[in-house]
C-alpha cells in the first residue's frame, strides 16, 4: 500500500510540474475550444463562457502517467495496457485537432447511395471497386448513427476502428497469451464462457472509453468521476495482490488530482477526446486484467448512466420522434431544467464516489 500511496504522489508532483507548461503551449498554439465544434454552446447560453479554453488537457495526464509507468512499473501487466492507452490517446488527439482546426467538414455518402452508384455508375472500373467497397460502407453506415452529427473530426467508424485495433491487443494478451477465459460472479466463483470473453472484452473496452468521452462535458465532471473509479480499482487490486496494477491506478489517480485542480470551474483547461478515449480505454482493460468486469458496472454507473441517455435519446427520437430529454447526455438535460454546473458535478462526484465503495463492498463479500 505505501508502494501505491508513493507513486501517487509522485506523478502528482510530476503533473503539477508540467501543466503549467503545457496550459501556455495549448493557449499559444491555439488549441482552444471552438463554437463549430460544440453542440451544447448553441443551446445553453451559459456554456459560451468556455469558447477559448484550451483543449486536450488530458495530455498532462497521459505524460505524467507515461514517465512512471515506463520508468518505475514497466512489465509484463502493464505494457499492454499502457499501449491501448497509447494508441486511444492518438486516436484522440487526431480527432481533438481535427475539430479545431480542421477547415471543411468532411463528406459521408449513405449506404443507399452507395449501392445506387455501384450499379449504375458509368465507369465499369468504378463500379467494381465499388462493389469491393459495399461491406465497409455497410459498416460505415451501420455505425455512424451511433455516434454525434458529423464534423470536421473523425467519424465514428473510424474511431470504432482504431478501438477494435486497441481491443484485438487486449484480446491476444489476455485470452491467448494469459488464457483468461472466465468471469467473476462474486465471492470466489467463476465460470467459464470461453470464446465469448472475445466480444466481452472488446466491448467493455470500446464501451468504457465511449462512455468516458461522452461524461465529459462539465468542467470537473469526467474527472472527478474518474479519481473514484481508479481509486475504486486501486482498492482492489490491493485485495487481489496484483502490485503492478496497484501502482498503475494509484499513478493514474495522482495525475487526475492535479489534472482536477486545473479543471474545476472555472477550467483552465479542458480534458478533450486525448484523455478520455485514453483513461476510458486503460480503466476497461484494468477492469478486465483484475477479473472484475461487472464491477466496472457498478463503478462506473455514472459513466453508464451518461451513455444509456444518449441511446435512449437516440432511439427515442428516431422510433417515437420525440425526445425523452431535453437534450443529451443526462448532464446537459440537468442544465436545461435550471441545476447550475457546480450542483451537477458535485452530486455526479458524490454518486460515483458512493458507486466506488459500493464495488470494493461488493468485491469483498
Amino acid at each position: 500500500m505505501q508502494a501505491g500511496f508513493t507513486f501517487l504522489i509522485l506523478s502528482t508532483l510530476i503533473s503539477l510540474l508540467i501543466a503549467p507548461f503545457i496550459i501556455d503551449i495549448l493557449y499559444q498554439m491555439k488549441v482552444v475550444r471552438m463554437r463549430g465544434a460544440d453542440d451544447s454552446i448553441k443551446i445553453i447560453k451559459a456554456r459560451k463562457d468556455k469558447l477559448g479554453t484550451p483543449m486536450m488537457g488530458g495530455i498532462i495526464i497521459i505524460i505524467a502517467v507515461l514517465l512512471v509507468t515506463i520508468a518505475f512499473n514497466w512489465n509484463s501487466y502493464t505494457q499492454i495496457p499502457i499501449i491501448i492507452f497509447i494508441i486511444c490517446a492518438a486516436l484522440g488527439a487526431i480527432d481533438d485537432l481535427l475539430n479545431i482546426f480542421g477547415k471543411r467538414k468532411r463528406r459521408h455518402t449513405t449506404f443507399k447511395h452507395h449501392l445506387k452508384l455501384a450499379l449504375h455508375h458509368k465507369k465499369l472500373s468504378r463500379r467494381i471497386i465499388l462493389f469491393i467497397e459495399i461491406p465497409w460502407a455497410f459498416y460505415k453506415n451501420l455505425i455512424n448513427p451511433i455516434g454525434s452529427r458529423y464534423g470536421t473530426g473523425l467519424y465514428p467508424h473510424e474511431r470504432i476502428l482504431i478501438q477494435l485495433v486497441a481491443g484485438a491487443i487486449a484480446v491476444y494478451y489476455i485470452y491467448f497469451e494469459k488464457g483468461m477465459h472466465t468471469l467473476w460472479i462474486g465471492g470466489n466463483t467463476y465460470i467459464n464462457i470461453g470464446i465469448w470473453m472475445i466480444p466481452l472484452i472488446l466491448l467493455i473496452i470500446i464501451a468504457t472509453a465511449n462512455s468516458v468521452n461522452i461524461t465529459d462535458g462539465l468542467d470537473g465532471l469526467s474527472a472527478g468521476v474518474m479519481v473514484a473509479s481508479f481509486m475504486a480499482f486501486f482498492a482492489i487490486a490491493l485485495t487481489e495482490k496484483n502490485e503492478p496494477m496497484v501502482l498503475l491506478t494509484a499513478t493514474v489517480v495522482g495525475a487526475l488530482i492535479t489534472y482536477l485542480y486545473f479543471n474545476i470551474k472555472p477550467a483552465r483547461v479542458q480534458m478533450g477526446d486525448i484523455g478520455t478515449l485514453a483513461l476510458g480505454s486503460l480503466l476497461g482493460i484494468i477492469s478486465i486484467i483484475l477479473q472484475r468486469e461487472l464491477i466496472l458496472i457498478v463503478v462506473g454507473g455514472v459513466f453508464l448512466m451518461e451513455t444509456m441517455s444518449v441511446i435512449v435519446q437516440k432511439i427515442s427520437k428516431k422510433y417515437l420522434h420525440k425526445k425523452v430529454l431535453l437534450m443529451a447526455p443526462l448532464h446537459h438535460h440537468l442544465e436545461l431544467i435550471g441545476w447550475s454546473e457546480e450542483k451537477i458535478v458535485m452530486r455526479l462526484w458524490l454518486l460515483s464516489f458512493a458507486l466506488a465503495i459500493l464495488g470494493i463492498w461488493i468485491t469483498l463479500l
